[in-house]
C-alpha cells in the first residue's frame, strides 16, 4: 500500500518532467533578489561566430585610458552645451575615426540636438512683506511649473499630505476651488511606524510621486501649490540636476506642454512653511499630531498675503550625439538596426573650482560603447559579421532629462520600425555595497519589459561567456527608485522597442565631485561592457529579429538619472 502511495505521489512529477522544456535553467538566483529568475530557452539556431575573439579586444587595459581622458579636467564635467561637452563629442569622434569607421551621422560622426527650455527670468516668493529666495527658502521643478509672471493669495489652506485616497482624504469636504494650499510631501504614518495609507511599513505611490498631488489639487480648483519638505537640503542636493534644469526639451517637441499641465507648485522649508502658516503653524502641527495618532484630520484655514513669482523666458542650447555605424553584411538584414547607447554628458561644474567628473556617471558607459565598437568594426574587418547593422552610439543631454535619446528618437537617422533593440549601459565601473562581496554582478533592467527574447539572450550569453551574477532588483514593477525610467533606454522603450539596461548601482560618489576615475573596478567594467557585447552580437546576428511579445501600458514620462 505504501509503495503505491508513493507511486501516486510521484506521477505528477514525472509528468511535469516529460513536458518540460529541454533548455536547462539558468544558475539559481542569490537569496537576495526579489522572485525567481525565469527559466530561459537556450537558442534554436546556429552563429557562424559567437563572437569570443572580438569579446576578448574589450580589456580592461584599453578602457582604462578612455576612462582617465573623458573624467579629465579639460572636459570640465561634460555639461551638455558647455565647452566640455563639445570636447568630449570630439574626443569621441575621433576615437571612431581611428577605429576606422566610416563617419554616419547627419554631420559627420554627430547628430547636431538643439534644445530650448523657459528659464527663470525672475523667480521670487514674498510673504507678507517679506522676499524669500529661490534654492534657499524654497525651490521648484521648472519642467512641472507654468510660466506665470504673478500669482497673489489671500486665502491659504493647510491640508496634511494633500492626499484623497479610498481610505484616506484630507481634503475631506472643504472646498479649495481659487484658493492656495499647503501640505507636507510624503504621507502620514501612524504612531506604530505604519503608513495610515496601505496599513504596513511600505509606503504608496503618493509618496513616489508629488507631482500626482499637484494634479490633484489643480482638479479640485486651486491656484498655486506650496510642498513642506522636511528633507530641505538634501532633496535639492539630491534633485540638483532637475531642479536645475529648466524643463530643456527638443526643439520642436512643445517645451511648455508638460509645464502647462500644472499650476504653480514651490517646496518650501520648515522654517518657511511657518511664517507662511503665521499663528495657525501650532495648529496646523497638533492636527497632525492628533492624526498619528488615529483621530480624523481637520484642514485648517489660513489667511495670508502671499506674491509668487515664475517668470520665465526661452533659451537655446546645442548638444550633439555621437554614432559610430558598423554597416550589416546581409543584403536583407542590413537593413535592421541594433543600438548600443551611453550618455556621455555629466553635472559639469558647479562653480569656477569644482568639477563633477562623472567617471562612473557615465565616462564607463561611454568607453564601453567605443570598445564595443571597435570591436564590431574588427569583425566586419575580418569578415565575420555583423548580419545587422549596429550603431552604436553616444547621447548628450541626458543629465538635462534623457534629451540626447529623446532627440534622436524624435528625429531619427534610421527607421525606428526597423530598429531591433537599444542595450543601454549607464554605470558599469564600481560596485555597490549590496555586491561588496562579489563585484562579478550586474544590474539588468528592463530585459522583459518588451521582449521575452531579449531576456532570454541576455541570460544565455552570460551564462555562456561572462558568468557575471544578473540581478534583478531595480526590475521590480514597483521599483520605488524607478530606474527603468531615468536612462537613455526609456525613450526607445515608449518607441515600443525591446530594451536591455545595464547598471552597477549607486554609491556615495554619485552625482558628486567624488565620482573619479581612480575608483573606478576596470576589470569588472570590462566584464559588464563584454555582456553588453554578446547581447548586441546576439541580436545582430541571429535569423529572427528580436520582437516585442508583451503587453504595454502606457507609462510616465521619467524625469532623467537623478
Amino acid at each position: 500500500m505504501k509503495f503505491k502511495l508513493l507511486i501516486l505521489l510521484l506521477l505528477p512529477a514525472f509528468a511535469l518532467m516529460a513536458q518540460a522544456d529541454p533548455a536547462p535553467a539558468p544558475p539559481a538566483a542569490p537569496a537576495n533578489t526579489p522572485g525567481p529568475r525565469k527559466i530561459y530557452k537556450t537558442r534554436n539556431y546556429k552563429l557562424d561566430n559567437d563572437g569570443t575573439s572580438f569579446a576578448a579586444g574589450i580589456k580592461a587595459d584599453d578602457l582604462k585610458p578612455l576612462v582617465f581622458a573623458l573624467d579629465s579636467d579639460s572636459m570640465k564635467g561634460r555639461e551638455t552645451g558647455e565647452e566640455g561637452q563639445r570636447i568630449a563629442a570630439q574626443f569621441i569622434a575621433k576615437q571612431f575615426k581611428d577605429a576606422g569607421l566610416p563617419p554616419k551621422g547627419d554631420k559627420g560622426f554627430f547628430q547636431k540636438i538643439m534644445l530650448q527650455s523657459a528659464a527663470w527670468k525672475d523667480i521670487g516668493l514674498k510673504v507678507g512683506g517679506q522676499e524669500f529666495s529661490n534654492r534657499s527658502d524654497f525651490y521648484v521643478y521648472p519642467a512641472f511649473n507654468p510660466d506665470q509672471p504673478l500669482t497673489e493669495m489671500k486665502d491659504l489652506i493647510f491640508v496634511g499630505y494633500g492626499i484623497e485616497d479610498e481610505k484616506y482624504n484630507d481634503y475631506g469636504k472643504t472646498d479649495i476651488a481659487g484658493k492656495a494650499i499647503i501640505f507636507y510631501n510624503g504621507e502620514p504614518m501612524g504612531a506604530d511606524g505604519k503608513s495610515l495609507i496601505t496599513g504596513t511599513e511600505f509606503r504608496s505611490n503618493w509618496s513616489v510621486d508629488w507631482r500626482k498631488k499637484v494634479q490633484l489639487a489643480k482638479k479640485k480648483g486651486a491656484i498655486a501649490v506650496f510642498i513642506i519638505d522636511p528633507n530641505f537640503e538634501d532633496s535639492q542636493k539630491k534633485n540638483r540636476k532637475a531642479i536645475s534644469a529648466y524643463g530643456w526639451k527638443p526643439v520642436g517637441t512643445n517645451p511648455e506642454g508638460k509645464a502647462n499641465d500644472f499650476i504653480p507648485n514651490v517646496f518650501v522649508s520648515p522654517e518657511l512653511a511657518k511664517t507662511i502658516l503665521g499663528g495657525k503653524a501650532n495648529k496646523a502641527e497638533n492636527e497632525l499630531a492628533d492624526l498619528r495618532e488615529g483621530d480624523k484630520f481637520k484642514p485648517v484655514k489660513v489667511k495670508a498675503k502671499i506674491q509668487l513669482r515664475l517668470d520665465k523666458e526661452t533659451q537655446m542650447l546645442e548638444g550633439s550625439n555621437v554614432l559610430a555605424v558598423i554597416e550589416g553584411s546581409d543584403e536583407k538584414l542590413k537593413k535592421e538596426f541594433v543600438f548600443v547607447t551611453a550618455h556621455y554628458d555629466h553635472l559639469g561644474m558647479s562653480d569656477s573650482t569644482v568639477i563633477y567628473y562623472g567617471a562612473d556617471d557615465n565616462a564607463s558607459g561611454t568607453a564601453g560603447v567605443i570598445e564595443i565598437a571597435r570591436a564590431f568594426e574588427e569583425a566586419k574587418k575580418k569578415g565575420a559579421g555583423p548580419k545587422r547593422t549596429v550603431v552604436c552610439m553616444l547621447v548628450s543631454g541626458e543629465e538635462k532629462g534623457l534629451l540626447g535619446s529623446k532627440y534622436y528618437t524624435e528625429f531619427p537617422l534610421f527607421p525606428l520600425d526597423k530598429t531591433v533593440v537599444d542595450i543601454n549601459i549607464d554605470m558599469i565601473g564600481r560596485v555597490d555595497e549590496r555586491h561588496a562581496s562579489n563585484p562579478d554582478y550586474i544590474y539588468v533592467i528592463g530585459s522583459d519589459r518588451i521582449s521575452t527574447h531579449l531576456h532570454d539572450i541576455n541570460e544565455m550569453v552570460n551564462a555562456e561567456h561572462t558568468k557575471l551574477d544578473l540581478d534583478y532588483k531595480y526590475n521590480a514593477p514597483d521599483d520605488p527608485n524607478h530606474f527603468y525610467e531615468r536612462s537613455d533606454h526609456f525613450n526607445f522603450a515608449e518607441k515600443g522597442i525591446p530594451i536591455v539596461f545595464f547598471f552597477n548601482g549607486v554609491h556615495p560618489d554619485y552625482h558628486r565631485p567624488t565620482d573619479t576615475a581612480d575608483k573606478i573596478n576596470f576589470d569588472v567594467l570590462a566584464k559588464r561592457a563584454q555582456l553588453a557585447f554578446y547581447v548586441a552580437w546576439e541580436a545582430a546576428n541571429r535569423p529572427d529579429r528580436i520582437t516585442p511579445n508583451v503587453p504595454q501600458e502606457r507609462k510616465k514620462t521619467g524625469m532623467g538619472n537623478e
